[in-house]
């Protein structure tokens, strides 16, 4: 029974190291993407479909995945179990999202556009577990 216990609690201990550096490269990530939203800001998104310019535009795309680390998918299949919200999940859509679009901004950067109509999102699940969420993005970038 002792080694039961000695396995049990070196298991938590290296489970919430391992949760602790995730949660610290999530936040990093987090604070990059917060800063890199700050300084495209210049750059506007409008995201109704049927606004037209008159200055030229040019599609624009760009795609990330992201991936849960192995302790997010514990939790969350802890909080599948329970029901309700999985928030876990929810920071890698959101991190995806988010990177997604400052990716598109930077490729409308690159050619000097200052707004970028008619955004479109388009989002997929990839791997078996669910473990990947990828982002696409696409819209016209706009040179004023």
């Amino acid at each position: 029974m002792d080694a039961f216990l000695l396995k049990v609690a070196i298991f938590v201990v290296l489970f919430s190291i391992g949760w602790g550096f995730g949660r610290h490269t999530e936040r990093k990530h987090f604070q990059a993407l917060k800063e890199q939203e700050n300084r495209l800001a210049y750059i506007r998104i409008e995201t109704n479909r049927f606004k037209t310019s008159e200055a030229t535009g040019q599609l624009v795309s760009s795609n990330v995945v992201i991936s849960h680390d192995y302790f997010k998918y514990v939790i969350a299949n802890i909080q599948n179990f329970f029901g309700g919200r999985l928030t876990s999940y929810e920071s890698i859509v959101e991190r995806a999202r988010r990177e997604a679009v400052i990716r598109l901004k930077l490729e409308a950067e690159k050619m000097g556009a200052t707004e970028i109509l008619g955004l479109r999102l388009s989002t997929t699940e990839l791997g078996m577990q669910g473990g990947m969420v990828e982002v696409f993005a696409y819209g016209t970038a706009i040179k004023k």
